[in-house]
């Protein structure tokens, strides 16, 4: 092996030191050893002179199994040194803060044990088979080759020439969320919508329901982002449990009052439910998102200004609405009632002369729950009303622009010049 491959091998081997503890390839004696390892900074880091130079290809491994099942993964193992080196692959699982090990009955690896001579490669086979009767979760362990570790200050001691093993036992989901869990929708003050999410349990037993409010939105948002909903905004009705092979619904009304201040809102509502074929630690499944902006109607149009001069020879108005997720009706468009004031005061009463929808689609965005087709994912669209002024009079104009269905909308103002 050439210094350059040497080198490499060793700048990984650090970045594997400081990441998991585990070192994959050193130099010293074959016999069993525990070395203590301090840097000058107080930073503990391995000596690579003191154990032996053998080299483990890709020091992660990852399995995801059902119960019952098994696979097998192929780990290369090529000696450095100059002289044989003896293997005896093992499960060797140090403690660990939160997840469960790997189960040594768990793991096989045949014909594991040999030497290496001088600069030789092999390939050992580690075999893994999920009982039956395996609770589901993320298991690690590691396997390590030699006895050789390495302690640092505080830690058991670690295996140097190892693999990380990552055993993620799993099953087949039975309860399923058949609705969008994040909601995002306008919503006037004092109007009331009501969101349906659909459950669905697909298991033997029956699934409770417990849904909890959640103020306390687990989503950081900018300073002066979202404000915290408030409880007495929110009802949910739901059943007390989702019977084996049934599908229930739980209803989330929400009905800010009529004085609420306008601005975006947020929280979560965990539906409190418990699949036993998913992993404990993990709720997120279960959470809706609960985000809306409450908004309030004008009382006045709004009014903008522009200069017309004498080369003028039309003037265009461009409204364009953004289709966004509305409470209550979706099916009402948007529309606008347009005057324009002209620089004697006289209001003229603008006629739409076209109105366009465009939209945008995406094949690889994700789509929404409730999107039935398996291609496409379109995203809102929006409509752009024009308005035209033919040969208006020199000087400052107005225009008062009074929205409906709408809660955002952009305008554009067109003066078409001659020389």
């Amino acid at each position: 092996m050439n210094s350059r491959t040497l080198m490499l091998i060793t700048l990984v081997v650090v970045g594997a030191v400081a990441a998991t503890g585990v070192v994959a390839a050193t130099t010293g004696s074959t016999a069993t050893a525990t070395e203590t390892a301090t840097a000058s900074d107080g930073v503990t880091a391995p000596d690579p002179g003191n154990y032996t130079r053998l080299y483990v290809d890709e020091g992660y491994r990852n399995l995801e199994l059902k119960p019952g099942e098994s696979d097998t993964v192929t780990v290369s193992i090529e000696n450095g040194e100059d002289e044989a080196v003896d293997i005896a692959p093992r499960i060797a699982t140090p403690p660990t803060r939160s997840q469960p090990p790997v189960e040594p009955d768990w793991v096989s690896i045949p014909n594991g044990e040999t030497t290496l001579d001088a600069g030789e490669s092999t390939e050992v086979e580690i075999s893994v088979d999920v009982p039956d009767d395996a609770e589901i979760g993320d298991y690690r362990g590691v396997i390590a080759f030699t006895d050789e570790t390495v302690r640092y200050p505080g830690r058991p001691p670690q295996p140097i020439h190892s693999v990380s093993l990552s055993v993620d036992v799993w099953q087949e989901p039975t309860v399923q969320l058949n609705s969008e869990t994040h909601i995002y929708t306008h919503l006037q003050a004092g109007e009331t919508i009501t969101r349906e999410i659909s459950v669905s349990n697909t298991g033997e037993e029956a699934v409770p329901v417990n849904p909890q409010f959640n103020a306390e939105n687990r989503r950081r948002h900018r300073p002066g982002g979202r404000t915290t909903l408030d409880r007495s905004w929110v009802t949910i009705e739901a059943p007390s449990e989702v019977a084996p092979g049934e599908t229930e619904t739980i209803e989330l009304t929400v009905e800010p009052p009529a004085d609420a201040e306008r601005g975006d809102y947020s929280a979560t509502v965990d539906l409190g439910l418990t699949d036993p074929a998913r992993n404990a630690d993990n709720t997120y499944w279960q959470e809706v998102d609960l985000n809306f902006q409450v908004w309030t109607a004008p009382e006045e149009p709004f009014e903008t200004s522009f200069s017309v001069s004498e080369t003028t020879s039309n003037a265009t108005l461009e409204l364009t609405a953004n289709q966004r997720r509305r409470a209550g009706e979706r099916s009402q468009d948007a529309s606008f009632d347009v005057t324009f004031i002209a620089p004697d005061g006289r209001e003229i009463d603008a006629e739409r002369t076209s109105l366009t929808d465009s939209g945008s689609v995406n094949l690889g965005a994700q789509r929404p729950r409730e999107t039935t087709d398996g291609t496409y994912a379109a995203r809102g669209g929006q409509q752009t009303f024009t308005y035209e002024l033919d040969e208006p009079a020199a000087g400052e104009w107005s225009v008062r622009i009074m929205p409906e269905n709408t809660i955002d909308f952009r305008y554009e103002i067109t003066r078409d010049e001659g020389n």
